[in-house]
């Protein structure tokens, strides 16, 4: 998914209102028919993006070689970049594609059955959502299982959303790898910094993709703003420099 239009003015916002990179004097504004929620900050300051907390091991075996395939891939590529059509060789080291596509070719390989329950073609970032939503929360079918609380989530696990109606975008939605467990952010009512894996032309907060490029695979930090119940109901592309969250719901499955 390439970075929403919606994003360019938040950066701006951003940079405008933190001249130290910590106070908060701008308030942020965008068309009143976007589906943005201005972020829910508890003080006069951006919130420091939090420790990683301890590790815990991914939940299943199938996760596990999730993470083993993106530090592999991570380690071998070489011609990178964001596209719509997946064009992958291991041997050079190509990994070209696009979210939906990398996170297809990952499952694949590393979750056959997961794979499987896919089928033959590849699946939008909006097909991706729709088979954790359809799966149960108590046990896995087909090889996926929703997790329902983002504080169970785990490295591995897959996160999806769909671009909700009067969003500034022509994509269906975003989905990629958690790969560190959420924390808490302080000065953030209810929301959890999340690192994750995914194919993008715009950065995250942290991100390792080196700027000025065609994009591709890496990571870096979302904010999910939640309920208050687990339930993850708004995205911050930047993380805790977010100044509007998109809303719409996020959902998290586990491989098996």
């Amino acid at each position: 998914m390439r970075r929403l239009a919606i994003l360019a003015p938040l950066v701006l916002v951003a940079a405008s209102a933190a001249a130290d990179d910590t106070v908060l004097t701008v308030t942020p504004t965008w068309p009143a028919e976007w589906p943005m929620d201005p972020a829910p900050i508890t003080s006069s300051r951006w919130p420091e993006l939090p420790p990683a907390l301890a590790p815990l091991p991914p939940a299943t075996p199938a996760a596990a070689r999730v993470i083993d395939t993106l530090a592999r891939v991570q380690r071998d590529q070489r011609d990178i970049a964001y596209q719509h059509r997946t064009s992958v060789n291991e041997r050079t080291g190509r990994y070209r594609w696009d979210c939906s596509g990398m996170v297809s070719w990952v499952v694949r390989h590393a979750a056959p059955r997961a794979g499987r329950a896919m089928g033959s073609e590849r699946l939008a970032a909006r097909g991706i959502y729709r088979m954790i939503e359809r799966a149960p929360t108590d046990h896995p079918r087909a090889g996926w299982q929703r997790v329902e609380h983002i504080e169970d989530v785990r490295a591995g696990d897959v996160f999806a959303w769909r671009t909700p109606p009067g969003a500034p975008s022509r994509h269906t939605g975003h989905t990629g790898f958690v790969v560190q467990r959420p924390r808490p952010v302080d000065g953030l009512r209810d929301a959890f910094a999340v690192r994750v894996a995914d194919s993008i032309v715009g950065p995250h907060q942290d991100d390792t993709r080196p700027p000025n490029t065609e994009g591709g695979l890496g990571t870096g930090v979302f904010v999910f703003l939640t309920d208050g119940e687990g339930h993850a109901t708004h995205y911050g592309w930047h993380g805790t420099r977010t100044a509007g969250y998109m809303r719409t719901p996020v959902l998290f499955g586990r491989l098996h």
